[in-house]
């Protein structure tokens, strides 16, 4: 149980959300194909422990002034209550640039739950701004 817990909570792992109880802002950067543009985005994130065996690691978007040349608003619409985090970000060059496609994460996590004899790990995840080609 602690193991599956800690895979989410490390900076290396693709999983990546943060450690903390309380509230904390990362940045998650991505890319589909390596010819693709690379993606990033902002996101609170934080961990709760509903009972002794269940552990809920979340994220959400807030409207984060990053200083991207795209100067895209954002307002969640799953989680209101993250609309009302707003703050400025001393971000990157190539954020200010625009050489990075800004996305959003309305709301993203995990539910692990320890069992009798096994973990339930369920993943959820709402995105936007993300293009999906299915053929």
């Amino acid at each position: 149980y602690n193991k599956i817990i800690n895979k989410y909570w490390d900076p290396d792992s693709d999983h990546f959300l943060y450690i903390g109880s309380v509230k904390i802002m990362i940045q998650q950067r991505s890319r589909k194909w390596p010819w693709s543009r690379e993606k990033y985005f902002y996101a609170l994130a934080a961990k709760f422990e509903i009972s002794e065996n269940k552990t809920i690691i979340v994220m959400t978007s807030a409207n984060i002034n990053d200083h991207n040349p795209s100067n895209e608003k954002y307002e969640n619409e799953i989680v209101k209550s993250a609309n009302l985090f707003k703050t400025d970000i001393n971000s990157e060059d190539d954020i200010r640039k625009g050489y990075l496609k800004k996305t959003f994460v309305n709301i993203a996590g995990y539910i692990i739950e320890k069992k009798d004899k096994y973990l339930d790990v369920t993943h959820v995840e709402s995105v936007i701004n993300i293009q999906i080609l299915e053929i």
